[in-house]
């Protein structure tokens, strides 16, 4: 399938994609990426999560001396920033993997690991703690909860507005519906879940309640709460 009719079948499929289900030849198209460049070794995913690990938390002996255990591997192709590289030939994929790295982080982790064209690997970690939602997910829903999460520091009289010094925390799952679907190379296509995203701003720690609702095109609605924020003590 040449570049030009992959781009006009993504187009017309995500067109006529109705709000519940995934399209059929976007399914095709994932799994013919998925099928061209499976995911790398074992050995190869951990010596990619142990080099991003000691980059990110340090050299320590702890750190260095880790025991890997991969927890879930599944294909990134579905993650918008997947999708565009992928159909504009600039990788050949890109797998989210979650993983125990006792000794660097005291939680499952999860990493995106991308092959480049010439079999080279980038590795970036998306996210600390358990989390439904993808990498572009998480890039576009977090100004919005970093904004909520001042307005909760400024309700209770205290000024705030240092949104460079913020830091996401540890990610967890508060509810999912029944109508979920399951991840389709790393992306949810139907259902309704939300989330916690623990966001340290201006010396406080807010927990930001966050809605999810899959549009069935790779992308979900989120809807932050409000009254559901918690500023811990």
């Amino acid at each position: 399938m040449n570049i030009r009719y992959m781009l006009t079948a993504i187009a017309t499929a995500l067109l006529s994609t109705p709000s519940n289900a995934q399209h059929p030849i976007v399914l095709e198209i994932l799994d013919r990426w998925n099928n061209a460049a499976p995911p790398p070794e074992e050995a190869e995913i951990k010596t990619q999560i142990h080099s991003k690990a000691v980059e990110i938390y340090g050299s320590s002996d702890s750190c260095k001396k880790s025991n890997i255990a991969i927890d879930h591997l599944e294909s990134a192709a579905a993650d918008r920033f997947s999708t565009n590289a992928l159909v504009r030939g600039a990788i050949r994929n890109a797998w989210f993997v979650t993983a125990e790295i006792p000794g660097c982080d005291s939680v499952p982790v999860r990493f995106m690991i991308i092959q480049n064209n010439d079999k080279s690997f980038k590795t970036i970690r998306v996210n600390r703690g358990i989390s439904n939602a993808w990498d572009s997910l998480i890039g576009d829903t977090l100004p919005t909860a970093l904004l909520a999460a001042v307005a909760a520091v400024h309700r209770t009289g205290h000024k705030c507005e240092g949104f460079e010094q913020s830091t996401l925390g540890i990610m967890r799952i508060a509810s999912e519906d029944a109508n979920l679907g399951k991840s389709v190379s790393g992306v949810r296509y139907t259902g309704k879940w939300a989330e916690i995203w623990p966001i340290q701003v201006c010396g406080k720690t807010v927990e930001v309640y966050i809605e999810f609702t899959a549009d069935g095109d790779g992308g979900a609605y989120s809807n932050t709460k409000g009254a559901q924020h918690r500023i811990l003590p």
